[in-house]
């Protein structure tokens, strides 16, 4: 009897130290898995990348500013850093970056405040970004929507070429980057994954990509009937960067109607057709877009992926 208690106890005793090993490898002082700051220690910085011309006053860069922004000629882009207190020169931090929704016609980056929180507090980065939008989603012709997507496409891979030029200010670990974005901005995000520096308006920083490690995204798909997408305008490599896409299973309640079956799952086997990853994840029927926060309910498949994309396991 004493023989089997001592077993028992000795059992036990491992099996904790192996749970607390098991811990201290994938999150030093719980770092990138929970929070472990307030959020009055996450600074926040507002910051200006560029400056575009305002075509034929169709387009501003937020919902909030659009009455006084479609009257001047020249948009000021817009982004918010949120920095955590791990982030110093001495040790850059995996950086976030974050795309509202809106139908390419509306919008702003507070849409992402409340997730970057919850992500700055446990160690990352985070940069939620502003971008041309166009009135009424450039949907009055093919060939405006078109150009507004590309547009806004552009305006985010020039917000991620900033943060890479400027990752010394931000503290930012060029090599530990990944996209995050919702409904529109979840399109800009697996179009930044699949065309990132595609040849089109203007790379402000030579020689800099706006390739990541990664792309998430709800609410979107690339594989429909949006002017956009068409076959020929969306190209799918093996060197594209890998994809977690969470969508409505089977019907996604945003005004487009794109399905599970007709969407979803084609736009993933396109991607792993080329040789590149895509994670797909089911959310609820009739859901558009699903909070991504970290902790939340889809925290199980997005702690994985950045897990293995950003290489935090090294750091």
């Amino acid at each position: 009897m004493r023989i089997l208690a001592l077993y028992l106890l000795l059992s036990i005793s491992l099996l904790s130290c192996s749970k607390n090993d098991d811990i201290k490898l994938i999150a030093p002082d719980g770092l990138y898995l929970t929070n472990v700051y307030q959020e009055s220690q996450i600074q926040i910085k507002e910051v200006s990348f560029g400056t575009r011309n305002n075509f034929q006053n169709l387009q501003y860069t937020s919902e909030k500013t659009k009455q006084t922004e479609v009257n001047i000629s020249k948009l000021s882009l817009i982004m918010d850093v949120y920095l955590p207190p791990n982030a110093n020169s001495t040790k850059k931090q995996p950086l976030l970056v974050m795309i509202h929704g809106g139908g390419f016609s509306g919008g702003d980056k507070d849409a992402w405040k409340a997730e970057a929180y919850t992500y700055s507090k446990a160690g990352y980065i985070c940069a939620s970004l502003n971008y041309r939008l166009t009135k009424s989603g450039g949907n009055q012709s093919p060939q405006l929507r078109l150009f507004a997507v590309q547009c806004a496409l552009e305006d985010i891979q020039n917000g991620i070429r900033y943060l890479k030029s400027n990752a010394n200010t931000y503290f930012i670990d060029t090599n530990r980057i990944v996209v995050f974005g919702g409904s529109a901005g979840g399109v800009l995000s697996l179009l930044n994954a699949t065309e990132y520096d595609l040849n089109f308006g203007s790379n402000d920083f030579p020689g800099i990509s706006s390739k990541t490690n990664g792309s998430i995204s709800t609410g979107s798909s690339i594989v429909n009937n949006d002017p956009a997408n068409q076959p020929g305008l969306v190209n799918f490599n093996s060197y594209d960067s890998p994809i977690l896409m969470v969508h409505a299973k089977e019907y996604d309640s945003g005004a487009d109607g794109y399905t599970w079956t007709q969407n979803a799952i084609p736009t993933q086997q396109a991607i792993i057709n080329s040789g590149n990853t895509c994670t797909l994840i089911p959310q609820p029927n009739m859901t558009h877009t699903v909070n991504l926060s970290l902790g939340g309910e889809y925290w199980q498949y997005l702690q994985p992926f950045l897990w293995d994309k950003l290489k935090l396991a090294e750091l």
